[in-house]
């Protein structure tokens, strides 16, 4: 459980970093663009990682490593869009969405039951989401606060597959994360036609962070959840509302409404709650 926390604090520190230089990019330059050359930097840092240290592919459940690349590639093309967008931490309370996506993922795909009492939690869940994006007023509502919200469904989608794949086989988790990265490449690529903007200086650099910090990311996310459960691992992952609040303030002088305050608390509250509820279930 140790090795598990320090990987979800991890991911989600490394993640907020990257939040911060894709926002900076994301106004200038297609999300797309940006999640292709994210995808392309990572697959070939990994593939030359894995030829250095001799770790081979198996020949094993490629079927269900490339649907879990998909699943991930969409969930950063969407989650990419919100962050332009989007407040940091408005986008980033959204995006913990994925923990009560994994939740319902792995009642159906890995056969987890339900633990008694969970529905008040997840209807509190859902208040607080109407709270955060306003359905009710055209003039609030924020359209691209369905891209976070979609992005989170997709991760959730990704991350179950993660867990699904460490109980059927042995996969390192540098295989998982191609598969992912070299997805992700090829969804941006096929989508940032005909808009592609071609980076200056100072934009290839970002680029190069964004990639490089990525794989970092991704690496210690793999590996919270290869060691602990999938709800548990995303749970831990509220560290990162944290990290992206601090970003957004310091550098792009955003601040949180008392509303959106109070809808990431009950998110918080209740997802803690769900997770809670699932590890007693189990014992």
């Amino acid at each position: 459980m140790k090795q598990a926390f320090f990987y979800a604090i991890a991911s989600a520190l490394a993640f907020s970093i990257m939040n911060l230089f894709v926002k900076m990019l994301g106004q200038a330059m297609p999300a797309s663009e940006i999640t292709f050359f994210r995808g392309l930097i990572g697959t070939v840092a990994v593939l030359a990682y894995m030829w250095a240290k001799g770790i081979a592919f198996s020949t094993e459940h490629r079927g269900m490593l490339t649907i879990r690349g998909i699943f991930g590639g969409v969930g950063t093309l969407m989650n990419f869009i919100a962050l332009a967008y989007m407040n940091l931490a408005d986008a980033s309370i959204l995006f913990q969405l994925s923990g009560i996506f994994v939740f319902i993922f792995s009642t159906f795909v890995l056969r987890e039951a339900i633990p008694k009492g969970a529905g008040k939690w997840l209807l509190t869940i859902f208040v607080a989401v109407m709270i955060m994006i306003k359905p009710w007023s055209l003039s609030e509502f924020h359209w691209y606060s369905l891209y976070a919200i979609g992005g989170a469904a997709f991760a959730a989608a990704a991350y179950t597959t993660i867990r699904k794949i460490s109980q059927v086989g042995h996969h390192s988790n540098y295989e998982i994360m191609f598969y992912f990265l070299v997805t992700t490449m090829i969804v941006g690529g096929a989508l940032m036609w005909p808009n592609f903007v071609w980076p200056d200086a100072r934009q290839w650099g970002i680029i190069a962070i964004i990639g490089g910090i990525s794989v970092f990311a991704q690496f210690f996310l793999t590996g919270a959840f290869v060691a602990t459960n999938a709800v548990v691992a995303q749970f831990l992952q509220y560290i990162g509302v944290f990290f992206n609040a601090m970003w957004g303030f310091l550098i792009f002088g955003e601040t949180l409404s008392w509303l959106t305050v109070c809808a990431g608390l009950l998110m918080f509250v209740a997802s803690v709650m769900i997770a809670r509820l699932k590890e007693q279930h189990k014992a």
